[in-house]
């Protein structure tokens, strides 16, 4: 019971910590860019820090342009979270000035999945999972 209660309310806070995640790397559309992993970096030089770019600087390095969307079933998703607004803005507003564009380490993420966390002291709203 606890588990449960426990897990019904990370998933409003830790939506949007997971949010920020699949952006990065589920919601990329490769137009024209490598699907790079560390394991194949798809001939995309290192940048200056270990399989994470600035997004210019990997758009220089793989000689391409990125583009971003949203998850199309986002509207679903959030209206299984208590508290979640009906929508959420556009992909275009809900990223930072520079996005981080990390390169994961086998293959590229998806859409769905379940996070299943345990976390102490979550009522101080301090906890880490």
């Amino acid at each position: 019971m606890l588990y449960l209660k426990i897990k019904r309310t990370m998933m409003g806070v830790g939506f949007i910590a997971v949010s920020i995640l699949l952006l990065t790397a589920a919601n990329t559309v490769w137009a024209g860019c490598p699907a790079s992993t560390v394991a194949d970096m798809k001939g995309v030089k290192a940048g200056k820090y270990p399989q994470q770019y600035e997004l210019a600087e990997f758009e220089k390095l793989a000689g391409c342009k990125m583009t971003f969307q949203g998850n199309p079933d986002i509207a679903r998703l959030n209206g299984k979270i208590r508290g979640n607004p009906s929508s959420v803005p556009s992909v275009a507003n809900r990223l930072p000035s520079e996005p981080l564009v990390y390169a994961p380490y086998d293959s590229i993420g998806k859409y769905g999945g379940t996070l299943d966390v345990l976390s102490n002291a979550t009522e101080a709203g301090t906890s880490d999972f």
